[in-house]
C-alpha cells in the first residue's frame, strides 16, 4: 500500500464572459486524484470536460468525464475508484462559455504518492 500525504488545493478561476475555461495542471509528481470541484458565481448552461493529459503522449490521453450542465451552480467530479498517476501525468480542465456570464472558480484535491 503506498503512503500518501494529502496536498494544498489548487485553484484557478475564469470569467466566461471573457473566455471559456481551459486549465490544465502542473503538478510534476507521482498524485492521486481525490476530486475537482466547480463553483460558478450564478447559474450556468454550459458544458464541463475532465480530461487526463497523458506523460506519454496525446494519444494516451482520455476524457474522464465530460457532463452537460443546465442551470447549475455547482459540479463535482470524484474519480470511480482509485486515479493514481504518474509524474508528468495532468488533468485538464475545460468548460465552455455559451451562454454564461459568471465566473468559474475551480478547486483540484489532489494526494502525493509518497512511494
Amino acid at each position: 500500500m503506498s503512503e500518501r500525504s494529502l496536498k494544498p488545493d489548487i485553484t484557478t478561476s475564469q470569467n466566461l464572459a471573457s473566455a471559456a475555461l481551459s486549465y490544465t495542471t502542473s503538478i510534476d509528481r507521482k498524485f492521486k486524484l481525490e476530486e475537482i470541484f466547480l463553483h460558478f458565481s450564478s447559474a450556468v448552461s454550459e458544458t464541463v470536460t475532465i480530461t487526463l493529459d497523458s506523460a506519454t503522449g496525446a494519444n494516451y490521453d482520455i476524457v474522464l468525464d465530460k457532463k452537460v450542465l443546465v442551470n447549475t451552480t455547482d459540479y463535482v467530479f470524484r474519480p470511480q475508484g482509485e486515479l493514481n498517476l504518474q509524474r508528468g501525468d495532468e488533468i485538464k480542465i475545460q468548460c465552455t462559455n455559451a451562454t454564461a456570464t459568471a465566473t468559474v472558480y475551480a478547486t483540484i484535491k489532489t494526494q502525493d504518492i509518497l512511494r
